[in-house]
């Protein structure tokens, strides 16, 4: 019986390097980047409905929702690659539409909040961010990677969803056509 599971476990481990070599060979030794959208587009928006997010932001400050307005929620993390490629464009984005009633809400998942607060200071975002631990969020809107964003209009729809970094000239293009549209 010994003799039986010493070779039972020779073959598994075996095998478990085998596979292990052959993944490492079909991927030409790339690493995977589980959780991460590097590539950037629009993708077709699955429901319709917003779902208010409600709490404080990670200086302890209620959010607060004024009727009429257009949202766009960002899911993101400090430690991601394609989020810090876009943090500029997001900064810079909301200081352009903060007084023309669209609101921007930065939703870090997968992270911890000393790393968020300094990464939203190195980033100079103004806009409120809060940090969901649980996922709770990330699941309702069913985030698969990040970063990915949401844009709702004034009726309170999901109107677009990106997903991956996105430029300044693309986010301010999205808003402005879900502006135009009434």
């Amino acid at each position: 019986m010994r003799k039986i599971l010493s070779i039972f476990s020779v073959v598994i481990i075996l095998g478990f390097f085998i596979l292990l070599i052959v993944s490492t060979v079909n991927s030409g030794g790339k690493q995977g980047r589980p959780g991460l959208n590097e590539i950037s587009g629009e993708v077709k928006v699955n429901y319709k409905n917003y779902i208010p997010i409600k709490g404080k932001n990670i200086y302890g400050k209620n959010l607060l929702k004024s009727d009429d307005e257009i949202i766009m929620i960002d899911f993101w993390a400090s430690w991601c690659p394609p989020c810090i490629q876009e943090a500029n464009s997001l900064s810079s984005s909301y200081d352009y539409w903060k007084d023309k009633n669209v609101r921007f809400i930065g939703i870090a998942l997968w992270d911890n909040e000393k790393s968020v607060k300094k990464f939203v200071e190195k980033y100079d975002f103004k806009y409120d961010i809060i940090l969901d631990k649980d996922g709770e969020y990330a699941i309702t809107y069913g985030v698969k990677a990040l970063p990915e964003k949401f844009f709702i209009n004034k009726n309170g729809e999901i109107v677009k969803k990106y997903i991956g970094p996105i430029d300044k000239e693309s986010l301010d293009k999205i808003i402005e056509e879900i502006i135009r549209e009434k």
